[in-house]
């Protein structure tokens, strides 16, 4: 299964990612740290993976955890919020013609 990064599924609807956490937080879909909550989680529409990054001052990892937007829930944010999926052979026409 497919998954994209908020700033990837923002662009395939046709919008910036600020703009879509914003609507996805207004839907109840993110918290305000842009995470999925759990109703959109346990349908499977978002994902929330847990990564690590080396903390320069602490010196041991520190966890944090993204959210990624399903196929799923692509179609679903697509629908909830009246816009077309975008493919990147559409944009690509696009940026041609």
């Amino acid at each position: 299964m497919k998954r994209y990064t908020l700033q990837q599924a923002a662009s395939l609807l046709g919008t910036g990612r600020t703009t879509l956490c914003q609507q996805l937080r207004e839907l109840g879909m993110l918290d305000q740290n842009n995470l999925a909550t759990r109703a959109h989680t346990s349908t499977g529409r978002l994902v929330v993976e847990l990564r690590e990054y080396q903390h320069v001052g602490m010196g041991q990892p520190r966890p944090y955890g993204k959210t990624l937007v399903t196929e799923r829930g692509l179609m679903y944010i697509a629908h909830r919020l009246g816009r077309d999926v975008v493919t990147h052979r559409e944009a690509a026409n696009d940026a041609q013609g």
